[in-house]
């Protein structure tokens, strides 16, 4: 699916008014010189933080003297922006963070406590409800008025969604997630190795994906990640490095994952703060070595205060009220950082690998074809090619099984309104295991959420 004009390429992105990704794109496109001219279509159905993130991508282009290579407009009708484009981008947060602290207010009251709740139990099963049906039309105007693009999903719960926008609207779409590329380069820096040297294997699901192979230079790196893990959990855990939002490097930082990791041979992404939601039997009533999921363990009121912290920030800076933040032009970082390493591995046919969001379609045997994993693909000229991975372990398999069982019936709830479905999927998910107590989380959890389910309605 080669560029429609190579010599000017153009991408949608939906959900533009999440800022900070959009910020972080824009950066990376005026500093990615050798990829050429781009015209920039933002969409979001809220016209104020369409507003923010258009003026604020203006004003990025204007502070680089890119106005050539670089172009921007915006619209809150997607349907208008997507015929002809190479390059289609979704990064939508149904209800945004208001709707987030909800899920997470409401399953507290009810005894569950989760670190995030954006992909699996009761929270993650409220975000699918009211994103995963509107993806899926996002998709299908995909497929009728851009059925030539590279589609990527950036969306949450990313799982649930790819599935469906496969099943329901027939769409070739990719899920992306930093996590994954986050976790790969902890562990080469756990071991004292340069990320380049260092090559993995994995196969997962998003937020839990099992990295099973780990080498440097070709050979086995695990004795010295285990000789490192072993050292520093022999040591008393200072209360500041468990359950902290940012990483600090120390074994202690995720406990959990690296038990896990004693125990079956391969390290969970994306470490202890996601993948502790998908063992929920292990927690009960939260309680996570000392401290309380989602309160004082990974806070989730930290983590919104700092989105709309930066949110804000990057508001005054559209505005003019405040200086242009030049650190956004520094290297990337950020989600969009493995999006233009892949446009560019697609552009000069570099075929490197990156980790990936797509059907299973036969590549890890055991699990079901129309599951969404997270696995190794190449990018190349011709698109990416998944990989197949036929060596994870019976165990770890069986893992994946398990917790792929919730999303099937979550993503039919969600696609049919269909209540009990949904009562039927929070039980599956394993933290609330009572029917009574399943059906009285699900019904408040509808009711509060009620203007972002008309399906239900």
């Amino acid at each position: 699916m080669p560029a429609s004009n190579p010599d000017r390429r153009s991408l949608v992105l939906i959900g533009a008014g999440s800022a900070v990704f959009t910020r972080g794109l824009l950066a990376d496109l005026i500093g990615a010189d050798d990829l050429g001219s781009w015209e920039i279509r933002l969409v979001d159905v809220n016209p104020d933080a369409l507003s923010v993130t258009t003026r604020l991508a203006e004003r990025m282009v204007e502070a680089r003297g890119a106005q050539k290579r670089i172009t921007v407009r915006s619209s809150t009708d997607r349907r208008s922006e997507l015929p002809g484009a190479d390059y289609v981008v979704t990064c939508v947060g149904v209800g945004g963070r208001p709707a987030w602290q909800e899920d997470h207010e409401i399953c507290q009251r009810h005894g569950v406590f989760q670190p995030v709740g954006d992909s699996v139990l009761p929270g993650g099963i409220s975000r699918l409800l009211r994103t995963t049906p509107v993806m899926v039309d996002i998709a299908r105007d995909i497929v009728e008025l851009a059925p030539d693009a590279y589609f990527f999903n950036y969306s949450n719960p990313m799982t649930a969604n790819i599935q469906a926008m496969t099943r329901y609207a027939g769409a070739e779409v990719i899920g992306l997630c930093h996590g994954m590329h986050h976790v790969q380069r902890e562990l080469a820096a756990f071991a004292g190795l340069p990320f380049e040297e260092t090559s993995t294997l994995y196969a997962g699901i998003n937020h839990l994906t099992f990295i099973y192979d780990f080498r440097h230079n070709g050979q086995d790196a695990w004795p010295g990640v285990r000789a490192r893990m072993e050292r520093e959990l022999a040591e008393p855990a200072d209360p500041a490095d468990i359950g902290a939002i940012w990483e600090n490097g120390k074994a202690w930082h995720n406990p959990f994952s690296w038990e896990f990791f004693r125990t079956y041979g391969a390290y969970p992404a994306a470490n202890d703060r996601h993948v502790v939601e998908f063992f929920p039997e292990r927690w009960a009533g939260g309680d996570y070595y000392g401290k309380k999921l989602g309160v004082d363990a990974f806070s989730v009121p930290e983590i919104l205060q700092w989105g709309e912290e930066r949110y804000l920030s990057m508001r005054t800076q559209a505005e003019g009220d405040t200086p242009l933040d030049e650190s956004a032009f520094d290297r990337s970082t950020g989600e969009q950082e493995q999006l233009l390493a892949i446009i560019r591995s697609i552009t000069f046919d570099r075929r490197e690998m990156f980790s990936v969001n797509v059907p299973n379609r036969g590549s890890v045997p055991g699990l079901p074809d129309g599951s969404a994993l997270e696995i190794p693909a190449v990018a190349t000229a011709r698109g990416l090619r998944q990989l197949r991975v036929p060596d994870l372990s019976a165990p770890l398999t069986a893992i994946l099984a398990r917790r792929l069982a919730p999303v099937d019936l979550a993503v039919e709830a969600a696609m049919t309104g269909d209540r009990d479905l949904v009562v039927e999927a929070v039980i599956a998910d394993g933290a609330v295991t009572d029917r009574d107590a399943a059906a009285a989380l699900t019904d408040d959890l509808l009711r509060a959420q009620s203007r972002f389910l008309p399906r239900f309605n």
